[in-house]
């Protein structure tokens, strides 16, 4: 067993500078402008531009010269508010679906050569139970009433802008790739939007620069859609297709905005430069030092379908830390890419059909975080690197170059990656990927392959079907790195049931150095058989009983790994409240032992056991929320007991606290252990752009204490700064010392033209 993460952004260390500069790299992608700017003229998919399936089509409304443009104050009081094009058709997708809003709620939408504007009113008759205890940007809205959108901008019905605001003034947006596939919510624009409560509800205001976002300056049309979410009675109203099988996020589902011309692009250019100080105290090394730098980032909107990016003397001070995890298993942990550029334009470099939403990945060809991160978590300077980003409304395109720096006795590295695919039919796509380069610097090592990817929601008329295929390779200098892995899935997500399976073959070298893989030399088959009816009248609202199997096998077809996990009774409230009993038989078939903890080995054998689980989750909906979960059985050759639970208290949209913790007791034959990991969070609020975000984490397998501190201020929109203290102890029964200390500063300033 082992606890991952540290107290650095992403594991970083950040005591070594970034050197140097890779401006060559700008002629690597900028040859490729040709092809995409070819391909922008081919013809558009079948789909682009119609309202889809009957769904509603309203024209929106352009501001005149005489009206002035609105302050966005949260006030709707102005002028052009009084003339906006009016949406008032919202039908529940939860809990009746098709039924109407049980809330007056109007959305008002107005543009002009620069920006979208749109006006929000949310009635509410009982305005003391609205939800709002959000402000932060990006902060999780699930718990407050709120409003999401999004804009299609290019109506290829694939790929949209998605923004959403809060009643407590909180704001967040994403990319939303390939249907609703790929989300990234990471992703930040420059948008303006000011919320406030009423006597008789709460409004909003929105200004969103069409700078800020890709369009076709000749379109006539954008693809469109909105919810509004009341979180007191857990319901959820849609502008266009309230039907709970269909996913908001899928832009086939959408409705569309008429009338749409004499749009501006401008230049398209923003350059970011920024500035970071460091002061460093290394009291195992008892060294202090202080370390100033700069750089800048890059974005160029070279046409309205293609998009440079570029960073260099890279730094990634403000990124906030992993979670730590307990790793009860033999095999990798996969983190989350949490670095902004990296997450720019992400979308454009996924591949296959996507994994289900809280499960990590068995392969992935490309994962940016083995650019930039070395094996022991520690940072590898990034000189440069350069992203070029395209679309069409019939294909994408992602390149990207990176340089890294030389890192102790790492010689600088040269990564790129590759991305292209091709939309067909309405919903579905085909591709390759390509990447080159080693970041340990071991020897020449790519991976290349290519995928499909089928859905429809039309399946029987009325049902939802999702088939995907890949076939990936990989080659590398010196022994091993020479494999293939494939993978054929097909899925019928649909609300009442949910049936899947799927099967995979990696071979034994099979090695993508710029990607992921847990296990190599197996064949994996998965399945799901899930009935999730929602009862009428009843005060539950979805049950959730079922069955998912999995087997590994080696390539000769014995047994490594069989599992199979039923849901022998979960169900979800009309409160929001959930609850969920399961059962796990398994069997683990070791050909090698392995330490799970240091003094405690699990022999080479095969293992059978049974496990209970339970959990339960209040509603975020509440003021203090409260979740809980335990299971109990055999574990390998001995037994288990796992505990966790926490609470998280929203009193008011100024603060909020959680505490969650998890503790697992092994008694093995090898002997026993404890391991425990423990998190606080305390966020205070001072207004949507002023929050000082604070993390704790403990484990008893390091005893090491970890605080993540960050205050962070947004003067305007694309212009902010960062003060990040990230503080380690030794912790144990009897004391607690100070280890590292890094507190750093950064400044950034979005110029646009």
């Amino acid at each position: 067993m082992s606890v991952q993460s540290t107290s650095h952004p992403c594991g970083f260390d950040r005591s070594q500078p970034a050197i140097g500069s890779a401006s060559w790299l700008a002629a690597v992608l900028l040859a490729a402008a040709p092809v995409v700017r070819a391909a922008a003229l081919l013809p558009a998919a079948a789909v682009a531009g119609d309202s889809p399936r009957g769904t509603p089509s309203a024209e929106i409304f352009r501001r005149p010269d005489a009206i002035e443009r609105p302050a966005i104050d949260g006030r709707l009081d102005e002028a052009l508010w009084a003339q906006a094009t009016r949406l008032t058709d919202f039908r529940q997708s939860e809990p009746q679906a098709g039924a109407p809003v049980s809330e007056s709620t109007e959305l008002l939408l107005a543009y002009d050569a620069r920006s979208l504007f749109l006006g929000i009113r949310c009635g509410d008759r009982d305005p003391a139970g609205i939800r709002a205890t959000q402000m932060k940007r990006d902060a999780d809205l699930d718990p407050d009433d709120r409003v999401e959108f999004w804009f299609d901008t290019f109506c290829d019905r694939r790929n949209a802008y998605w923004f959403q605001i809060g009643a407590g003034g909180s704001k967040g947006d994403a990319l939303i790739a390939r249907n609703g596939s790929d989300f990234n919510k990471q992703w930040d624009a420059i948008w303006h939007g000011r919320s406030r409560l009423t006597p008789d509800g709460w409004e909003a205001e929105v200004e969103i620069p069409l700078q800020s976002i890709a369009f076709d300056p000749m379109t006539t049309r954008f693809g469109f859609n909105a919810v509004r979410h009341l979180r007191r009675k857990n319901e959820q109203a849609v502008w266009a297709s309230p039907d709970p099988r269909l996913m908001f996020f899928a832009m086939v589902n959408g409705g569309t905005l008429t009338g749409i011309h004499d749009l501006e692009q401008s230049l398209g250019l923003d350059v970011v430069p920024f500035a970071v100080f460091d002061r460093v105290r290394q009291r195992a090394a008892s060294r202090d030092y202080s370390h100033g730098d700069a750089g800048f980032d890059l974005f160029w909107r070279m046409t309205p379908n293609l998009k440079l990016s570029g960073t260099f003397n890279t730094d990634f001070a403000e990124t906030e830390v992993d979670e730590r995890e307990v790793n009860l298993t033999r095999f990798p942990l996969f983190f989350p890419e949490k670095r902004d550029f990296f997450l720019e334009d992400s979308g454009n470099f996924a591949f296959g059909g996507g994994n289900r939403r809280g499960q990590s990945p068995d392969v992935l060809p490309f994962f940016s975080r083995r650019i930039g991160i070395d094996d022991t978590g520690a940072e590898v300077p990034i000189d440069a690197a350069l992203k070029l980003a395209g679309r069409t409304d019939s294909y994408s395109l992602g390149l990207m170059q990176v340089r890294t720096a030389d890192h102790h006795d790492l010689d600088a590295q040269d990564l790129f990656v590759g991305r292209f695919s091709k939309n067909l039919f309405e919903q579905s796509d085909a591709g390759v990927i390509f990447t080159a380069g080693d970041p340990d610097g071991s020897g020449r090592a790519d991976t290349s392959g290519g995928d499909f990817n089928y859905r429809t929601d039309d399946f029987l008329g009325d049902q939802s079907l999702r088939f995907s295929a890949w076939l990936l390779a990989t080659g590398h200098e010196g022994a091993g790195g020479d494999g293939v892995a494939g993978r054929v899935a097909c899925a019928l997500p649909n609300d009442e049931y949910d049936v899947g399976a799927s099967y995979t073959l990696i071979e034994e070298g099979f090695d993508p150095q710029l990607g992921f893989v847990r296990r190599t030399a197996v064949k994996r088959y998965g399945a799901n058989l899930m009935w999730q009816p929602r009862p009428v009248g009843s005060a539950v609202r979805q049950w959730f009983i079922g069955v998912k199997p999995l087997l590994f096998t080696d390539l000769g077809n014995r047994t490594e790994t069989a599992e199979v996990e039923y849901s022998l009774l979960a169900f979800e409230l009309q409160s929001g409240d959930e609850f969920a009993l399961e059962a796990t038989t398994s069997y683990e078939n070791l050909d090698e032992s392995f330490d799970i903890v240091d003094g405690i080995t699990i022999p080479a054998d095969g293992y059978r056991f049974a496990r209970l689980a339970a959990e339960v989750d209040t509603s975020d909906g509440r003021p203090l929320q409260a979740f809980a979960s335990c299971s109990t059985g055999g574990f390998f050759d001995g037994q288990s007991y796992e505990v966790g639970g926490g609470l998280v208290a929203r009193p008011s949209r100024w603060w909020n606290a959680g505490i969650e913790w998890e503790r697992t007791d092994a008694n093995l034959d090898a002997g026993s252990f404890v391991a425990r990991v423990s998190r606080l969070r305390v966020n205070v609020q001072f207004s949507p752009d002023v929050a000082w975000s604070n993390f704790i984490q403990h484990d008893n397998l390091s005893d090491d204490l970890g605080l993540n501190s960050r205050l962070w201020w947004i003067f305007e929109p694309g212009r902010e700064a960062f003060l990040v203290l990230n503080q380690g102890w030794l912790y144990t029964s009897d004391r607690l010392a100070p280890t590292d200390t890094t507190l750093s500063f950064k400044l950034g300033w979005t110029l646009r033209w």
